[in-house]
């Protein structure tokens, strides 16, 4: 049978995102990794090669077992330890890579597609020595999913201590959902990340926002809430968001002022930072996705503040 007939594609650029250019053609380029792959041009293969190495990575751990995972599948027996065994720690960087990737994609699906490599990641290892955590909480604001970010930063603010053992696998793991986001902010976590703070502010601040749209509502139906309860819920609510407004300002006093002039750092592609500084501020308005995807983010913290 010929081998178009088998429904197939054969001999064609394997963009991910396709390719009309290099369907069927001669003069195609083959990875020289796989052996298998192949592309219409370097310009092509070098747009796919974070995807492309990722599933090289995964064929390469399915089909040659490390030693130090007893030779069995890893994906089946070493789930929650990619960094603790040497031969599935180098997966993780290259799925990294891929994420990173993706978040340049400026769409919803990109943003849902990073979410989901950011918690299999966490699965994977969940020691995350990666820091893939300080994606997790923006990612889901993005999707609107704002209750799945709170419980996420609920479960790192309510870890037992700093003795927990993160490997051991018999210990529940991102088991909170549904947690009440009108609680009162967290004075001390064991594990603190600016981008946790930054988030539960975004996210209480929306909640503010749902309910002063609710106040004519209030008044025409008294005997649904009483107008003092619902004020005080909301005097609660905009306390919780200048105590955070001023963690994160003392954490890294460059952060806000990028929420307010989103062109301040829409130029700046940092690459190492140190807590605190301007750099960490980017990366955390950008590369880790609190930067909205229109020009101006919809939070109104200049309104609330």
């Amino acid at each position: 049978m010929p081998r178009m007939n088998l429904g197939l594609p054969y001999n064609h650029c394997s963009l991910a995102s396709g390719c009309r250019v290099g369907f069927q053609s001669p003069n195609l380029l083959r990875c020289g990794a796989c052996q298998v792959v192949k592309y219409c041009g370097k310009p092509h293969q070098k747009v796919d090669r974070p995807r492309h190495k990722v599933q090289s990575e995964e064929a390469k751990l399915r089909a040659e077992p490390g030693e130090d995972t007893g030779g069995e599948n890893p994906f089946d027996t070493a789930v929650g330890q990619f960094w603790y065994f040497r031969s599935t720690r180098p997966y993780m960087p290259v799925r990294f890579d891929l994420m990173s990737a993706i978040l340049n994609v400026r769409t919803g699906e990109a943003v849902q597609a990073a979410l989901d490599h950011a918690l299999d990641m966490i699965r994977l290892c969940r020691g995350d020595n990666q820091d893939v955590r300080s994606y997790v909480p923006a990612l889901h604001l993005h999707l609107g999913t704002d209750q799945q970010a709170c419980d996420f930063i609920k479960l790192y603010a309510v870890v037992p201590d700093e003795h927990y053992t993160w490997n051991d696998t018999s210990l529940p793991f991102l088991d909170l959902h549904d947690q009440d986001a009108l609680e009162p902010v967290f004075e001390k976590t064991h594990y603190h990340d600016v981008s946790f703070a930054v988030a539960l502010t975004l996210i209480k601040i929306r909640l503010m926002q749902d309910l002063d749209s609710l106040h004519a509502f209030v008044l025409r139906n008294p005997d649904v809430v009483s107008q003092e309860k619902y004020l005080d819920l909301i005097n609660q609510l905009r306390a919780q968001i200048l105590q955070l407004y001023k963690k994160v300002n003392e954490d890294n006093p460059h952060f806000w002022s990028g929420v307010l002039n989103p062109n301040l750092y829409a130029y700046d592609v940092p690459s190492i930072y140190t807590l605190g500084s301007r750099e960490e501020a980017v990366l955390i308005f950008g590369s880790r996705g609190i930067r909205g995807r229109k020009p101006n983010p919809p939070y109104g913290i200049s309104e609330v503040l």
